[in-house]
């Protein structure tokens, strides 16, 4: 009995190599078949080449790619606009007109998001919950409302209403 399961096991053994040989070893025909057909993408490649070069679209679109990856003075697809009252700008910072001399940070409510019980509001280009603390610190989401949020500056004891899509 012993000596039929060897030969079964043996003979099954042979088939599987038998096998992987069969099916991992490449076979001639396809190895040619292949090279005819990179030979073949290859000469498409290169009429298409050929003829965009005659039609002068490679300027074309080398200026349309260098324009896209230059740096825009502003975005032109962004219609957000500074948050609060009118502001001046005392060496690079915001002040608040009435507070003089303390600096105010911009915020831009662009985004509102209601999952079940759960409210979401897009500021400044970041998601935030309730309570939870802005990009700018000491700044928290107080109230979120479908049409604007109200922030809180924990520092001084401040609130701060910003409506959506209207800074």
């Amino acid at each position: 009995m012993l000596k039929k399961k060897r030969i079964i096991a043996y003979s099954v053994l042979a088939v599987l190599i038998l096998f992987c040989a069969f099916f991992l070893l490449p076979s001639s025909n396809q190895s040619k078949n292949q090279k005819k057909n990179i030979t073949h993408l290859e000469s498409i490649t290169k009429e298409v080449k050929d003829g965009l070069k005659k039609t002068g679209m490679d300027k074309v679109t080398n200026y349309v790619i260098n324009r896209a990856e230059s740096m825009w003075s502003n975005d032109p697809f962004s219609d957000q606009k500074p948050a609060g009252p009118t502001s001046k700008k005392i060496n690079g910072a915001v002040t608040s007109p009435d507070m003089p001399g303390r600096i105010r940070p911009v915020f831009t409510y662009s985004g509102y998001m209601e999952v079940g019980e759960k409210r979401m509001a897009i500021i400044n280009g970041m998601e935030y919950e309730l309570n939870e603390e802005l990009e700018i610190k000491g700044y928290y989401v107080d109230t979120i409302e479908q049409n604007w949020v109200i922030i809180e500056d924990k520092k001084n004891q401040e609130k701060i209403t910003v409506f959506f899509g209207n800074p």
